[in-house]
């Protein structure tokens, strides 16, 4: 009875102490829409993932991509993962998506924080991952705009 118990109980945590993608692994393809209702897809052709955990992060990334772009640099060379699954519906229905429409790049918008709960992030931070075919070559945390421009 013990032994059942003690599987039990390494079973929870070992679920509970899940952990994210890490330098190394293949991360598993993404589709998502964007501010658009675009489909926005992590593949084996992306070579860069932004990703944001939060309003914070996002923050960050948006500061880069937006200088990124107002110097003259495109961003289709890389994909924009946003969690919003901690926005509530109706803030991110009639506030804050309206306002991501005004962006010069495209967010793939995980709502529900199912599709990007693995990937590596921090609150209030921005990360930037290397990809080769889906493989993690690299992961890097921000937390300010000019760090991740730079490394862009």
């Amino acid at each position: 009875m013990r032994a059942l118990i003690f599987t039990i109980c390494t079973l929870f945590v070992g679920i509970a102490q899940a952990s994210y993608y890490a330098e190394g692994e293949r991360v598993a393809p993404i589709t998502l829409q964007d501010q658009f209702e675009q489909q926005v897809v992590v593949d084996a052709n992306t070579q860069v993932l932004l990703f944001s955990r939060n309003m914070k992060g996002g923050d960050i990334i948006k500061e880069a991509l937006e200088k990124k772009a107002a110097d003259g640099q495109t961003t289709e060379d890389l994909v924009y993962v946003a969690d919003i699954s901690g926005m509530p519906s109706l803030i991110a229905k009639f506030v804050a998506i309206p306002q991501m429409k005004d962006l010069p790049f495209s967010m793939g918008l995980d709502r529900d924080g199912d599709v990007s709960s693995m990937l590596p992030g921090e609150k209030d931070k921005a990360t930037l991952i290397k990809l080769d075919k889906l493989k993690i070559v690299d992961v890097e945390i921000f937390d300010s705009s000019e760090a991740l421009l730079k490394a862009l």
